[in-house]
């Protein structure tokens, strides 16, 4: 499909991981993303190659695949977008009443998430480890923002790809 291409943001979504262990359904759009912030990539394989002394080139080549990472910022992040990315107790009140507490050590965040660009190929993780971080500035050029990683994991549902891919609209 030489015509293909993948451009924009449409959406993050993100959800809880189904309770058999695959795609979590449903999913909520996470919040604004920051312009320029949202990037996928994947490190190179691991490549591990076996010598012998007889002969210089490896006889054997072992790989594992490399790492895929999803990274984002929230470019106007509330409590209960806090709460999804970095754990810990929901929120409770409402309004300006609203309060949630920082995790007071680190947790374990995995989620289910979505990335649907404007047009090309859409992204479902079932399985991704969340770290999240505050960033920006209280000053008047610039915004506070939350820096979400995103580590793809394999699935805990047997046969279910650590990514599964599609188009926008299909």
């Amino acid at each position: 499909m030489a015509d293909l291409i993948t451009i924009g943001l449409s959406t993050i979504e993100i959800g809880n991981i189904a309770t058999d262990g695959g795609m979590g359904d449903p999913l909520e759009q996470i919040g604004y993303t920051a312009e320029g912030t949202a990037t996928i990539e994947t490190e190179d394989p691991e490549v591990t190659e076996f010598f012998v002394e007889e002969i210089e080139t490896p006889i054997y080549q072992s790989s594992k695949m490399g790492k895929t990472t999803i990274s984002f910022a929230l470019a106007s992040p509330d409590l209960a977008q806090c709460h999804k990315v970095f754990g810990g107790e929901a929120p409770t009140g409402t309004g300006a009443a609203m309060t949630w507490n920082y995790p007071s050590g680190t947790i374990v965040v995995e989620r289910s998430l979505k990335i649907t660009p404007k047009e090309g190929i859409v992204f479902e993780i079932p399985r991704g480890r969340i770290s999240a971080k505050f960033a920006g500035s209280f000053g008047r050029a610039d915004t506070l923002k939350v820096e979400v990683s995103v580590s793809v994991l394999q699935p805990k549902k047997a046969g279910t790809p650590p990514m599964i891919l599609s188009l926008v609209g299909a």
